[in-house]
């Protein structure tokens, strides 16, 4: 490992917090691992993400946004655009105090945090959620989990769609996309950003969601997409 690189560590670790993009974020060893603050200190964390997002978020937008995590990709998002409106969704129980302490630190007060899962209720009401000391790792998919479970509720996307009523989607569900995204009602979305998890979803799976947008008229934005990370737009009626 890099001096420069434990140096670093040590320093944010001994002053308690890190700036990111206009916010400031508590550095809490129960979730800032090392590999998420080194990304953090390096400015590289969900760099895709937010690209995509500042190339189509509009400043009034309803956002959903499907997957927290810290709460920071929303949180940088919600700071730059005080008029937006976002609805979160995360399913991992442990990170809501984390998000809540860092709307406040922050002064963040247009972010309705749900500590839910939007999925279909084919497989019942609650789902079983697996939890990983590196938090990016959890989901509803994942092979093992190192931190335990929780059992959370699950809210139709239909009804969450229709409540919401967004103009656009934020959809970082670790490999949960598969599943949900062939099934989301997406005709009233003006554009969405979402990371695909090639690892643990088929190529089936990709192929359904790329029909599902495609159906729903959102087509690709090349030049906003990156690595799994894609961004689509709405194509204007000819």
């Amino acid at each position: 490992m890099k001096p420069k690189t434990l140096l670093m560590r040590r320093y944010y670790r001994m002053r308690g917090y890190i700036n990111l993009r206009g916010l400031t974020v508590a550095v809490d060893t129960q979730v800032v691992t090392d590999p998420i603050l080194d990304s953090l200190w390096k400015d590289d964390y969900e760099v895709p993400e937010l690209r995509a997002l500042s190339g189509l978020m509009r400043p009034s937008d309803r956002v959903l946004e499907l997957g927290t995590g810290m709460g920071l990709v929303s949180g940088v998002m919600a700071k730059r655009h005080p008029q937006a409106r976002f609805v979160s969704y995360e399913a991992n129980p442990t990170l809501a105090p984390v998000i809540a302490a860092l709307h406040q630190r922050n002064g963040i007060g247009n972010v309705a945090l749900r500590s839910a899962i939007v999925a279909p209720l084919d497989q019942g009401t609650t789902r079983i959620f697996r939890m990983h000391r590196h938090f990016t790792e959890g989901s509803l998919v994942a092979q093992g989990a190192d931190q335990g479970v929780a059992e959370v509720a699950v809210h139709d996307p239909a009804v969450v769609i229709a409540e919401v009523q967004p103009d656009l989607l934020l959809c970082d569900i670790e490999g949960g996309e598969e599943e949900l995204i062939p099934v989301l009602p997406m005709h009233g979305l003006r554009a969405a950003v979402i990371e695909l998890h090639p690892a643990v979803v088929s190529r089936a799976g990709m192929a359904r969601i790329f029909a599902a947008f495609h159906l729903a008229g959102l087509v690709p934005v090349v030049e906003l997409s990156s690595a799994t990370v894609v961004a689509f737009e709405r194509v204007p009626a000819s």
